[in-house]
């Protein structure tokens, strides 16, 4: 906070691009939920500058309304017979999404097999860790409505395939990120 309190003396755009990193999104989310794994590979990265967060929440339609969002995650098992979700999403105002490396995102998980054995249908909520340079994710431009350096981007994703480990906090969390956001955000 001290840090923030001095940067949002020059500019209140910088302070906020310090801000939301470090306290909106992934670190936090996984601070709280995630797995030991989760945790042993993103916080030390995190807290060195390798990787840089955004965290998708969003939507043209949602607002910041987690309850609200349109974006879905889908389980399936693969050939492999490992369960994987296909997710698709579009975002709109992610800070830092344009330049980020890891994209904390917050999607409706549908599991229509009850493979997660937690229930057929709509789980809920679910917040995943997804690499920036997974295959059909799609990082946008920097919206720049009102002439700040203030790095406020959408993201989509088109049949992004990973695996339920993404999951924070694992599959055990899925359909709990809801109260997870309520929580951390």
């Amino acid at each position: 906070s001290e840090v923030v309190m001095k940067v949002s003396s020059r500019s209140v755009a910088t302070a906020t691009t310090v801000m939301v990193p470090n306290s909106l999104g992934p670190a936090e989310l996984l601070i709280h939920y995630g797995t030991d794994e989760q945790k042993k590979h993103y916080l030390p990265r995190l807290a060195r500058g390798e990787e840089l967060p955004c965290f998708g929440l969003t939507e043209p339609t949602a607002g910041s309304d987690a309850g609200g969002v349109m974006s879905t995650g889908v389980v399936f098992k693969g050939e492999d017979g490992k369960l994987y979700l296909k997710l698709n999403w579009n975002k709109r105002w992610i800070t830092l999404a344009a330049i980020s490396t890891i994209i904390g995102l917050a999607f409706r998980l549908i599991d229509p097999d009850n493979l997660l054995g937690q229930g057929s249908g709509d789980l809920g909520i679910t917040c995943a860790l997804i690499p920036s340079n997974t295959k059909g994710v799609v990082l946008g431009r920097r919206h720049d409505p009102l002439g700040v350096p203030f790095y406020n981007c959408p993201t989509q994703g088109h049949d992004v395939i990973v695996s339920t480990d993404t999951i924070v906090g694992g599959p055990k969390y899925a359909g709990k990120g809801c109260a997870m956001l309520m929580e951390c955000l």
